[in-house]
């Protein structure tokens, strides 16, 4: 997809890997200005990398490193990319956390706090900050969200409840967003080849076993890939899509259509 971002700015948040790295790169080949962001530093260099391998200037570039529990690197998110580039058109809150480093148990109340600072609070904090700078530029508002908010994840539940809440701070946004020409939606993927079962050690064997087990859950029998979520969010960023607002797009290969056969004798 060909769309034209010369000129405008784009913020997103975990964007050293997978979905959020995808978008960069893309937003950046179409001419944004782009800050990005992550916790590793190895991991925004590499962003980074591939930004300029594909000829874009150093200068439209800049990033942030952190994680986004802490309200300075929030701060910084917003107020950097205002002194550098001048501006703010588009917020991607990509970032998120399922369980805090070093913590064993999903469902402490450590693990609680910090998966809602990282996934819901941040993206709450960012687009509060941002509100003034979007009005000026008739802005928009993605979150990434899930596809499974709709089933269980009894391994990692307050993930997928903060995920559930992300679509509800969407549409309750688009309400209050609208009369200011701000919109708001978010993007919910199914499986997506982001290396997210890497992340905890798992054993390629394990991994390889995993990937086929859920592909065969998905109608279309694969993995997303994240350059084909970047495209939808490259288009529901732009004027082509001025239309749209508090909306929940899957894209999931069919996954969220499935529900169990009924047989009748």
């Amino acid at each position: 997809m060909s769309i034209d971002y010369s000129g405008k700015v784009v913020i997103i948040t975990g964007s050293s890997s997978g979905i959020g790295q995808a978008a960069a790169i893309l937003f950046a080949k179409s001419g944004a200005f782009v800050t990005i962001h992550g916790r590793s530093e190895n991991g925004i260099k590499k962003t980074a990398d591939l930004i300029l391998d594909a000829g874009i200037p150093k200068d439209r570039i800049h990033s942030v490193k952190g994680c986004l529990s802490d309200k300075t690197v929030l701060t910084a998110l917003i107020e950097e990319t205002i002194k550098k580039f001048g501006r703010i058109d588009v917020l991607i809150n990509n970032a998120a956390g399922a369980l805090k480093p070093g913590e064993e148990n999903p469902r402490s109340m450590e693990n609680f706090d910090y998966v809602f600072d990282v996934n819901v609070k941040s993206a709450i904090f960012l687009t509060e900050a941002a509100i003034p700078y979007l009005e000026k530029t008739k802005g928009n508002i993605i979150n990434i969200s899930n596809v499974l908010n709709f089933i269980l994840m009894p391994h990692s539940p307050f993930y997928i409840i903060s995920k559930g809440t992300l679509d509800h701070f969407a549409r309750n946004y688009a309400a209050i967003l609208a009369p200011k020409g701000i919109r708001i939606n978010n993007l919910s993927p199914g499986a997506t080849e982001t290396g997210i079962l890497t992340r905890y050690g798992e054993i390629s064997e394990a991994i390889a076993k995993q990937k086929e087990d859920i592909a065969s859950l998905v109608p279309l029998k694969r993995w997303a890939i994240p350059e084909e979520l970047a495209e939808y969010m490259l288009f529901m960023a732009s004027e082509k899509a001025s239309y749209l607002t508090g909306q929940i797009i899957n894209v999931d290969g069919g996954f969220s259509i499935l529900a169990p056969s009924i047989k009748f004798d």
